[in-house]
């Protein structure tokens, strides 16, 4: 006796797996991109991100930001969060350590806004092909008891043949500027109307807006850059940097004064050359900033600086330029400035008295100086000094050689301007396209009646709105006076005018010329055998006795028909 191998299985490997636990765990590329574009277009993810980022922004506007041109300098920094101290006290360090006086720049707020660009992006693309399925493929075929149920509907009858009826219904479309689509598979004659099917993009244009303007403050911050305390002492050139290579000098500054003391103008006449030639000079005010290749100068602030000389103990000059006096002590008293010297891993404060204040050990036309470590908080020298007056600090020569005006400037290089602009111009496009063209639809059927004429029903599930009840209102009574009008006119012994039908005659008159469709009727003209109607006592419907779903809940199962395709 033979024993049959050929369909044996084969033996379990030792290196092969016993259950789907053994073998190795894979996940296709094209599956994990799935997953990953379907979290971001999950509506909660959407919602989370957006709320991160507005509390984010919440914190960026109620705790003062350190401004750009500070933050690379741990001088100025110092001096900013000493001139914030005196608002939240020891708090100061702390809030500065959690990035509170950063919000904006924190890694952490940019990522947030990236995942939300990214959230944004999804959700509008996967919202897209059902735009552009409402939009270009709409349903055309609905049932009868869409007719019944819709939120808004109407009903009557007119003498006119079908045929007749639906021929005006086209033309008053035509003159209304409505879009027909036409349904020919019965019962009956069906019309799908609607206006501005293109509105409903206003919500793809106005999220791809939000991307817009982020994608513009991206190239700003790659591309451009922001300095809010460029400062000129007048008389005295300083380079602009950030790679422009412009080097900028105040020739003289101005202000003017109302009579009650506040500032009335102020004026910096400035200059702008390349390599020792000027390219460019002009009065700068706070709403006329100097432009040029695409860097703008604006005025924002002037105040009195100190000009000081520092050398080394060989005479070398390290420094001759003003330090400008731009912070305040917290008891306001005293008006100083910071500067990193030199080649040393020092900070130079200079000191004065604060406009109109005495007793503070500093006369008028004096300076203090006082140089501190970077990383220590005692000094290693301080001194008094008189105008041109000079003094040796750890082995360098500081003088004091005059007080002189200095101003300050917003320098900015913002090539994300257009693209924050054309984001800004998109949005108000999708909003009020979104707001003010709303998409309104109306589905129309006509059908013969048995005794003669034809029933009209408009039905629309459309969102109520006061415009949209009134201009359906509108509608359907422009339609019944036409209907029966034309009648007058050109049938006079079939009747009078059209006739509105109570919603009670409307289901008996339905489900009448359902009855008859389904026989094929020849009075009912052409009709597309084989395509079932729905019942209008199955369940869920109100003669079933069951309770009354939302319409739009039902809204898609109540426009097609099982089988139904949308039209081409």
């Amino acid at each position: 006796m033979s024993i049959e191998t050929r369909n044996r299985s084969r033996p379990v490997g030792v290196d092969e797996p016993v259950d789907g636990l053994d073998g190795a765990a894979g996940l296709a590329p094209t599956q994990a991109l799935r997953a990953i574009y379907a979290f971001f277009y999950n509506k909660k993810v959407g919602l989370t991100l957006i709320l991160a980022a507005g509390l984010a922004c919440l914190f960026g506007v109620l705790f003062p930001q350190m401004p750009a041109g500070v933050r690379g300098d741990p001088a100025s920094v110092d001096g900013w969060l000493q001139s914030v101290r005196p608002s939240y006290g020891g708090w100061t360090s702390i809030m500065d350590a959690v990035g509170l006086f950063n919000v904006f720049s924190s890694p952490l707020f940019l990522t947030i806004m990236g995942l939300l660009a990214l959230s944004i992006t999804a959700c509008t693309t996967h919202r897209i092909p059902v735009l552009m399925q409402t939009a270009f493929h709409p349903h055309t075929k609905v049932t009868a008891e869409f007719f019944r149920r819709a939120r808004l509907n109407d009903r009557f009858t007119t003498p006119l043949p079908s045929r007749e009826a639906v021929a005006l219904i086209k033309e008053d479309a035509k003159a209304r500027r409505v879009r027909v689509i036409e349904d020919h598979h019965g019962p009956g004659h069906n019309l799908y109307t609607d206006k501005w099917h293109l509105a409903p993009f206003g919500t793809v244009i106005a999220h791809t807006a939000f991307v817009v303007i982020m994608a513009g403050f991206v190239v700003s911050s790659l591309t451009g850059f922001r300095d809010d305390q460029f400062t000129l002492t007048v008389g005295r050139p300083a380079e602009v940097g950030h790679g422009t290579g412009l080097v900028a000098e105040a020739i003289s500054f101005s202000d003017t004064y109302y009579d009650n003391g506040s500032p009335k103008d102020y004026v910096t006449d400035l200059v702008l050359s390349i390599d020792g030639r000027e390219v460019a000079r002009q009065d700068v005010r706070v709403n006329d900033p100097l432009r040029y290749d695409g860097v703008m100068f604006h005025q924002a602030y002037f105040g009195i600086a100190a000009v000081m000389e520092i050398r080394d103990a060989s005479g070398r000059l390290l420094f001759n330029d003003g330090v400008p006096l731009e912070w305040t002590t917290p008891d306001g008293s005293l008006s100083y400035g910071v500067l990193e010297v030199p080649g040393r891993d020092q900070e130079l404060f200079v000191i004065s008295s604060a406009s109109g204040r005495t007793g503070t050990g500093i006369e008028p036309g004096q300076m203090r100086i006082e140089v501190y470590p970077t990383s220590l908080d005692a000094p290693v020298g301080a001194a008094v000094l008189d105008q041109s007056g000079s003094v040796q600090i750890d082995g360098l020569t500081y003088t004091f050689e005059r007080e002189q005006q200095f101003t300050g400037l917003l320098v900015k290089r913002d090539p994300g301007t257009g693209i924050v602009w054309l984001g800004c111009l998109l949005l108000i496009i999708g909003t009020c396209l979104t707001m003010f063209f709303r998409h309104h639809r109306i589905w129309i059927r006509v059908t013969p009646e048995a005794g003669g004429g034809s029933l009209v029903q408009l039905a629309s599930p459309d969102r109520q709105d006061a415009t949209f009840t009134r201009q359906f209102a509108e509608v359907a009574a422009g339609l019944a006076g036409a209907l029966g009008e034309a009648d007058a006119l050109g049938e006079a012994d079939a009747g009078g005018a059209g006739e509105r039908l109570e919603p009670g005659a409307l289901e008996d008159a339905a489900v009448r010329a359902d009855l008859m469709a389904e026989a094929g009727s020849p009075e009912l003209g052409v009709i597309e055998q084989g395509l079932p109607e729905a019942n209008p006592m199955e369940a869920g419907s109100p003669e079933a006795g069951s309770p009354e779903p939302d319409p739009m809940e039902q809204q898609s199962s109540d426009l097609m028909e099982e089988g139904d395709e949308p039209n081409a």
